[in-house]
């Protein structure tokens, strides 16, 4: 436990800075158009170069796809705290979809409403453990991965900023998906 802690720290110690500074905002200081299908593609090339860098990544023969539209899907918001929300989502789909599974990072327009998000085809969280996933530091009973409990809440923090709300679900046909909504 020791050791899993200490593996654990410097991402949260880069985490916390983060959370620390988005906490006090009531609204985004200047925000400006963002386009979540460019944020799609940058992320997807991004996971793809960890999985290729990271042995153990490569080794699981994870498969990644992408789901955008042709066109821009413009929001208003900071387009680093966008991607630093979506690099989260990915890096937990990286983190926990098993071996030979596949994860899916999306942009796309539902109901009216525009969403980023990330699926995977692991095997989702135990129901009861859902709604707490959001909560500072926390982690499931029995999650081995590494982890600082922290990015979850980062990324509801951030959707909340742009009027987006975090949502978390076991899919039905198996895995997990994370996705921010924004409200019509």
């Amino acid at each position: 436990k020791v050791t899993a802690g200490a593996g654990r720290a410097p991402r949260r110690v880069e985490q916390l800075p983060r959370l620390a500074r988005l906490d006090p905002l009531l609204s985004l200081p200047d925000p400006q158009p963002v386009d979540l299908a460019e944020l799609v593609t940058t992320a997807a090339e991004d996971a793809a170069e960890k999985i290729r860098c990271d042995v153990s990544s490569n080794a699981r023969g994870l498969t990644l796809n992408t789901e955008r539209p042709e066109a821009p899907l413009i929001v208003s918001g900071d387009h680093d705290l966008l991607a630093a929300a979506l690099r989260n989502l990915v890096d937990n789909a990286l983190r926990y979809t098993p071996e030979n599974g596949t994860i899916c990072i999306a942009a796309r327009t539902e109901h009216g409403q525009p969403l980023l998000e990330v699926r995977d085809s692991g095997a989702g969280v135990p129901p009861a453990e859902l709604p707490r996933l959001v909560e500072r530091f926390y982690r499931g009973r029995d999650v081995t991965a590494e982890g600082s409990g922290l990015g979850l809440a980062i990324v509801r923090r951030i959707g909340e900023l742009h009027g987006a709300r975090l949502e978390v679900e076991n899919r039905p046909q198996g895995g997990f998906s994370a996705r921010l909504r924004w409200q019509a």
